[in-house]
């Protein structure tokens, strides 16, 4: 227990060992970065990338995995070589221009793409890979390292380095040679595992200015093993290569080319496995047929039939390769102009459940056509299905992207369908003079399908402030129509309002402050309503892969009818949510969904923390696998109830995400509910 407390507070806070204990060689190699060296920003490079699979064990459940489709059957080897330009932006994100791509995986595929940040690891960031784990050359995060430094020679010194306190998929650990007076790293050897695959990396860093924060080569051995699967791929890239290929050039399946721009010669294993795919390529090469005694047939006689060419079977191709293949992988169509994407039909990673919502399953399909440089049309569709209440979900936003005085707008046109809400006037004027209450609820009275449409143009006045303006429509339908007809209650409500949203972000990353304004119109069965709404969040990220997300936020409506729907923009059960990181810290995982429609005002506060090596990390066996951990506190005020709360803890690891909560009134307990979606691939 005291270990998991110690562990704790030096994830949270950072207690780390004094700064004077620690040799001069470790103050160098963290200061380094800041001292000598500049940053990457825009910096270039030509990058030639070559990888080698061999598959060793394999069953029909590697099908199954993303990307991996393509060397489920068949043969057991693959080269692949790719001539790429690499870009590091002012995020420190990387563009890949992928020139040059030759293959002997059929049909020009590529496999496992999530392992090409493996061949580019960022030593002096705080993480090596994207935004996953934490390298131990930088200073915020040597309170998870424990290191030994041993004399090389005059000028480098060896840092081995490993995990403190427990071995965790965050954490890496190998040796440096570094040197010594300025704290350069030469090169780097580490291990660890992430997401499924295990790693081995060697790097050799560049030799002079900004190119020492980058490799100068890498060689990355990668061992994948899932339910009796076993593959293991090397990863070689050699950066800063002579041949300087025009932007035009996008080329696949040229065998010419890369051999052209291949800064080295292959290796035998890889020349062999190239020469059984021209063999098998190439057409036979006619022989001089004999009779049974072994005597040549004379030159003049009759030339042999030629052999029947290999048929194909179609039935395989197209029902194997191609539909099953898009069952289980994205679809993507793209060129200069746009592209169509749709997400895999079958994918675990869309599956989710919470005790009061059950099983959910959704899927996506994007498009986007450029009409100019700076105008494009795009489509991002949601469509989603909820078991326990046998309900199709659709969120359909048509957005025109265009640019005002260079900035980002947009005018969008959005139809949902299927929505779920509730109408809590309904019951109460059924049961004024009877008891009968929970009949009406069983039956679903006060249950409604809202189809809604909004019509807005977001704008940017300046970095500051942007203003979101256009119009809402909801039609809302009762979902047991015939019982309320019999009872003589409407089974159907309109609404129209004009909207108004003002965001604004005061200071650079400060939070971001949102006042929203909506009016119904009168008419003829339609709601007149008015209603405000304000909303504060700030999503700050910490160092060592720590975020704070706080949100505080209220509603109220100044005039409404008697028989309404209280629909908010922010406080509002979501029906069709992202995940983890877009919808656990911000809504009420415990709620239930006629609270959100019942209050003409709402005060509600939410705070959630986020951190590697926090709890369940400490876990022996299981621990190491543990991704991030959070923790969760919600507040909600709303009228003739007392103040409700909940507290939550959850988890995200390489297989799953998983969140536990327990709500109160007051600091009266309530009740305890699980949330849970599929995490395995989620990369991939």
């Amino acid at each position: 227990m005291r270990r998991a407390v110690l562990s704790f507070v030096i994830s949270c806070f950072s207690v780390i060992p004094a700064w004077a204990q620690q040799p001069a060689t470790l103050r160098q190699m963290f200061d380094y970065a800041g001292n000598y060296a500049e940053g990457v920003e825009g910096f270039q490079s030509n990058v030639y990338i070559k990888h080698l699979y061999q598959t060793h064990q394999r069953n029909f459940t590697l099908w199954c995995v993303p990307s991996m489709y393509a060397i489920a059957r068949g043969r057991r080897a693959f080269v692949s070589e790719q001539y790429s330009r690499l870009t590091f932006k002012k995020d420190g994100e990387m563009e890949n221009r992928r020139q040059v791509y030759y293959t002997t995986i059929p049909h020009n595929r590529r496999t496992m793409p999530t392992l090409l940040e493996f061949i580019t690891p960022r030593l002096y960031d705080e993480t090596l890979y994207g935004d996953h784990v934490l390298s131990p050359f930088n200073r915020y995060n040597r309170g998870f390292y424990r290191y030994t430094t041993d004399s090389i020679d005059a000028k480098l010194d060896s840092v081995s380095f490993r995990p403190r306190f427990v071995n965790n998929t965050q954490l890496v650990k190998g040796k440096a040679i570094v040197e010594r007076q300025t704290g350069r790293i030469i090169e780097a050897e580490m291990n660890g595992e992430f997401d499924m695959v295990h790693f081995q990396t060697k790097t050799v860093q560049g030799t002079w200015g900004s190119r020492t924060l980058l490799p100068k080569f890498c060689r990355t051995n990668i061992y994948f093993k899932f339910l009796g699967n076993h593959i293991s791929s090397v990863f070689e890239a050699s950066y800063d290569c002579p041949v300087t290929l025009p932007d035009s050039v996008s080329v696949r399946g040229n065998r010419q080319l890369i051999d052209s721009v291949r800064p080295y010669a292959l290796s035998p294993e890889e020349q062999a496995i190239y020469q059984q795919r021209e063999k098998r390529q190439s057409p036979p090469l006619p022989s001089a047929p004999s009779d049974s005694l072994g005597s040549s047939v004379p030159a003049d006689s009759p030339a042999p039939l030629a052999s029947a060419p290999r048929k194909h079977n179609y039935l395989r191709d197209i029902a194997w390769e191609k539909l099953g293949e898009s069952l289980i992988r994205s679809l993507k169509a793209s060129n200069e102009d746009g592209y169509v994407r749709l997400s895999p039909i079958i994918n675990p990673q869309y599956l989710s459940y919470s005790r009061r919502k059950g099983f959910s399953y959704r899927f996506k399909l994007g498009a986007r056509y450029n009409l100019s440089s700076d105008v494009s049309l795009g489509m991002n569709t949601r469509f989603g299905y909820n078991f326990k209440q046998r309900k199709f979900y659709i969120n359909l936003p048509l957005r025109l992207d265009y640019t005002y005085r260079n900035r980002d707008a947009y005018a969008e046109m959005a139809w949902g369908i299927g929505n779920r809400i509730y109408n809590s006037t309904v019951i109460e004027e059924l049961t004024q003079n009877k008891d009968d209450r929970q009949e009406y609820v069983e039956k679903r009275l006060d249950q409604f399908d809202d189809w809604n449409m909004r019509l807005v143009n977001y704008l940017p006045l300046n970095n500051r402030l942007a203003i979101e303006g256009g119009v809402v429509f909801h039609q809302r339908k009762a979902v047991n129509r015939s019982e309320m007809s019999q009872l003589g209650m409407p089974t159907e409500y309109l609404s129209m309002a004009p909207m108004l949203s003002v965001k604004t972000r005061p200071w650079h990353k400060g939070p971001l402050f949102t006042f929203d304004y909506e009016r119904g119109l009168p008419g003829k069965n339609f709601l007149d309503y008015e209603r405000w709404e304000m909303d504060a969040s700030l999503k700050h990220r910490m160092h060592r892969l720590q975020t704070l997300n706080l949100r505080v936020g209220t509603g109220f409506y100044t005039k409404r009818d008697k028989n309404y729907f209280m629909d908010y923009s922010n406080f509002r059960d979501e029906n069709l949510p992202e995940g983890w990181d877009d919808d656990w810290s911000g809504n009420f995982q415990l709620l239930d969904s006629y609270v959100y429609n019942t209050s003409d005002y709402y005060i509600r506060g939410n705070v959630s923390f986020e951190s590697p090596l926090m709890a369940v990390s400490f876990v022996p066996f299981a621990g190491r696998y543990v991704e991030r951990e959070r923790i969760y506190l919600s507040t909600l005020s709303i009228a003739h109830t007392r103040l409700y709360s909940e507290l939550g803890y959850g988890f995200t690891c390489r297989y799953f995400s998983v969140g536990f909560f327990a709500s109160f009134f007051n600091t009266q307990f309530q009740e305890t509910g699980a949330k849970f979606t599929f995490e395995l691939f989620r990369r991939w």
